[in-house]
């Protein structure tokens, strides 16, 4: 049975401060002009990082020499995260999206009120207001619910907010996961058409261009389990033959040149046609390779030369962000800080948070899942060229004789192991193990383990506990 669900958006879900209780939080941009919009707009996309999935995954170790905080260890243990509430938690990434939700819907009320101006501009505003209203509805469901699958699509959804906040209580209807997934897809069918990069300056991938809202897409499609429309979307930007090598970067020139930080620049490069939108994005340990869990040696060997049908050398060996007494890697980001006072502030690093080289694997799986095998092993022999020393030469019967099974079995073990190496120390690989149903396997410095089945609960991360106690329902446990 559903339950309505209150949300206190503003300043009680979002910030929890009760001082505001006495009179309705109103203090939004007013909106006169288009341009006013588009300032709005700029507040859409979220500084909260979902990267402390990765802490949760099966890339992660402890690492006896690193920094590990209480909110980190509950992370790897599969805790609900109640110690820490800022950067790199759930609750931070809660109430971050949803502040950047609330920025798009006061645009569209906005767009609605605004008249004259220029049509093809309030068009495409309106696109990006929609579409960063579906991605950050997107990102609460992909951490805060079930993977979607016909089992789980009667289980729990998120608050999909539509409206600015005029009122302090408001009582919402928290749904089902297939409501959620059902507004996040109405919301891109109606953006995406009216996307248009006419009207950023430079290259514009600080904002949701088409080429982003196309990899936006591939990946709901995938998630969803719409393989064809996922294979249609991922078409718009790689084209609907073999791919070419324009959309995925060069990982042995990302790893030429002198220190980290010059490794690092050349990842999150503007210019790079791989990166496709980036995001300024707060964090206290993301971009330190000292602090929390991170992989280490033996992981590094699972990833890359374990898992490696080419048999040759994996440029991304180099393997971003380890540090222990005995190996010291580089940090995928470089860090940056924001000073609030002469000695103090908040470092944050620039996310390339949707890239090609994501498009492209969407697609070889959904080939996959559609047994268009030949097509897949195509595409990524492609992307292989630049990614091993010797790759691009696999044909279906090697990635079979490798990792055995049916054809579509180990095509599916191939793109699966591609992605955890593309992506690390990004996320990605805990949401494919829950879209996949893998299990977790986590031993702490003392010895200690800590197991995730295959179907477990915890994949559902807790809502934060000042969500629940203004009238959210919690995940079951």
């Amino acid at each position: 049975m559903k339950k309505n669900l209150m949300i206190l958006l503003g300043f009680i879900v979002l910030f929890g401060c009760d001082n505001y209780l006495d009179e309705v939080p109103d203090n939004r941009q007013t909106a006169t002009t288009l341009d006013d919009v588009s300032e709005l707009l700029v507040s859409a996309y979220s500084e909260a990082i979902y990267s402390f999935v990765e802490w949760k995954s099966d890339n992660a170790t402890a690492i006896p020499e690193n920094d590990q905080y209480t909110w980190m260890t509950e992370n790897y243990t599969f805790q609900p995260v109640v110690s820490y509430e800022q950067q790199d938690t759930p609750t931070y990434l809660w109430e971050n999206n949803y502040a950047a939700i609330a920025h798009s819907n006061q645009a569209l009320e906005a767009l609605g009120e605004i008249k004259g101006g220029d049509d093809s501009y309030r068009n495409a505003l309106k696109g990006e207001a929609l579409i960063t209203r579906a991605y950050n509805h997107f990102m609460l469901a992909s951490v805060f619910c079930l993977n979607y699958n016909d089992e789980n699509k009667s289980s729990l959804g998120i608050p999909y907010i539509t409206e600015p906040e005029t009122q302090l209580k408001v009582f919402y209807d928290r749904g089902t996961l297939e409501e959620t997934f059902k507004l996040i897809e109405d919301d891109i069918k109606e953006g995406f058409p009216l996307i248009s990069d006419e009207f950023y300056t430079g290259l514009g991938k600080y904002h949701f261009n088409k080429n982003a809202a196309i990899a936006f897409a591939s990946r709901f499609y995938l998630f969803k389990g719409d393989y064809a429309k996922c294979i249609e979307y991922s078409n718009k930007l790689l084209g609907s033959g073999v791919i070419g090598t324009t959309y995925v970067r060069d990982m042995d020139a990302v790893f030429s040149g002198s220190g980290s930080v010059a490794i690092a620049n050349q990842f999150i490069d503007v210019n790079d046609p791989t990166n496709l939108l980036l995001v300024r994005k707060e964090t206290l340990a993301v971009t330190r390779y000292t602090r929390g869990y991170q992989p280490n040696t033996g992981t590094f060997n699972e990833i890359y030369l374990y898992d490696n049908p080419q048999g040759s050398d994996d440029f991304r060996r180099l393997a971003y962000g380890y540090s222990s007494s005995s190996a010291r890697n580089p940090p995928k980001y470089t860090e940056l800080f924001r000073y609030t006072t002469s000695t103090t502030g908040f470092p944050y690093f620039i996310m390339p948070e949707l890239r090609s080289e994501e498009v492209i694997l969407n697609r070889i799986e959904a080939y996959i899942q559609l047994d268009r095998l030949q097509d897949a092993i195509n595409d990524y022999n492609v992307m292989a060229t630049l990614r091993y020393d010797t790759g691009g030469q696999l044909t279906i019967t090697d990635v079979v004789g490798y990792y055995g099974g049916t054809e579509k079995e180990a095509m599916l073990k191939l793109v699966i192991g591609e992605r955890r190496k593309e992506f690390l120390r990004e996320g990605l690989r805990w949401f494919d193990i829950k879209r996949f149903d893998l299990e977790v396997t986590h031993i702490d410095v003392l010895g200690n383990e800590y197991n995730l089945t295959a179907k477990d609960s915890r994949k559902a991360e807790q809502i934060p506990l000042k969500a629940i106690a203004n009238g959210i329902e919690p995940n079951q446990r």
